[in-house]
């Protein structure tokens, strides 16, 4: 069903990087600069590259590997994702970097992001999607929601949410969607 890719990608984006390092570079670099629309600009051109280069990798894969193995491997990709994020006990990121143009903002941001959780999600779930364009369209919409929020209120949402908590639920919604791909579900 398109709807389900297209949703499944905006949501799992938009709950697993509310808090991450990308959403913390944004508002870092926001705060620096003040400029959230350039700020918002650069942080959303790298992500629809790392996002493409998700979608195009899941769309490769679908074609050359079964599915079963393919759904038992993103499964377990995302239940062992929600169990690094729950036990990783790293300190706060020092994400606030001095970069001086637009693409040193786009590749700190970009750098930040390839390989991260949200990328390897969007790739497990574009590999199991008959329409892998919809999964982009909600990964970036998902990415624009929560780059919003840091660009134009960083400093009210990171005063009233701690990071920790944010990872926990990060971590637990990563599990079930684990659970649910395993499970024959989504």
């Amino acid at each position: 069903m398109p709807i389900q890719a297209l949703m499944s990608a905006f949501g799992l984006v938009f709950i697993t990087e509310i808090g991450d390092k990308t959403m913390l570079t944004t508002m870092c670099l926001s705060a620096q600069y003040r400029r959230p629309a350039v700020i918002l600009l650069a942080a959303m051109s790298a992500l629809a590259i790392a996002s493409a280069i998700a979608v195009v990798a899941g769309f490769v894969l679908a074609v050359a590997i079964p599915i079963e193995f393919i759904l038992y491997v993103s499964g377990l990709l995302f239940v062992v994702m929600g169990i690094h994020t729950l036990v990783r006990n790293d300190p706060e990121p020092d994400e606030c970097k001095q970069p001086t143009t637009f693409m040193s903002m786009v590749s700190l941001v970009l750098f930040s992001e390839l390989g991260d959780k949200s990328q390897i999600a969007i790739l497990a779930l574009a590999v199991q999607a008959t329409f892998p364009l919809l999964v982009f369209l909600g990964a970036m919409a998902g990415f624009l929601i929560v780059n919003l929020i840091g660009a134009y209120a960083g400093d009210r949402v990171a005063e009233r949410v701690p990071v920790s908590t944010i990872r926990r639920v990060t971590g637990l919604v990563f599990i079930a969607f684990g659970i649910l791909v395993l499970a024959g579900v989504i």
